[in-house]
């Protein structure tokens, strides 16, 4: 993959939207599912960039789009695994954009909630505010060109699980729990 990536001329912006999910269960994710989430949600994410941020550092711009959840800011039972991996993309990406914000380099987080794809399609539970592909697509297209340091969307999904992490962790605690 990374020789790949060094063979691109010009380069000005990169998606890093590759994602997976194992599935939602309560039980403890197996090792070899939990590794190979974190392989391709996280770890693919510093395989290209250790290429391309000498790159953009030189020519002095770039922008990085790292794809990331709603679901990184609380972490349900049956999602343990995928929350916290997108948890670990939005400290990563923070951690990035401090560092060469000075160097011309744009960094955003885009933490969309459910969008209709094969993603979503294999869920069997309720999925709040669930937005069509295109509308989805639009809203991400629309932040980057904005240069949105962090877009979570849709606005009440995000306002809603902002409430309930500004609230007391025992009564978050049985809030999550009736949800499930």
């Amino acid at each position: 993959m990374q020789k790949k990536i060094t063979s691109i001329d010009a380069l000005d912006m990169v998606i890093l939207n590759a994602g997976i999910s194992i599935g939602h269960s309560e039980e403890l994710t197996s090792f070899k599912d939990f590794k190979k989430l974190y392989d391709v949600n996280v770890l693919a994410n510093h395989a290209i960039l250790e290429v391309l941020l000498p790159r953009f550092k030189e020519q002095k711009h770039g922008k990085i789009v790292f794809m990331s959840s709603l679901a990184s800011l609380i972490s349900m039972p049956t999602s343990k695994a995928y929350s916290s991996s997108k948890r670990a993309v939005n400290a990563y990406a923070e951690g990035l954009r401090y560092k060469y914000n000075k160097h011309g380099i744009k960094v955003i987080t885009i933490l969309p909630g459910f969008i209709k794809s094969e993603m979503t399609d294999k869920n069997e539970f309720n999925m709040p505010f669930i937005l069509e592909t295109k509308e989805g697509v639009k809203k991400i297209i629309k932040a980057i060109e904005k240069n949105k340091r962090i877009y979570a969307f849709p606005l009440r999904f995000y306002l809603i699980i902002l409430a309930i992490n500004i609230l007391p962790k025992f009564l978050r605690e049985k809030i999550i729990n009736s949800l499930h």
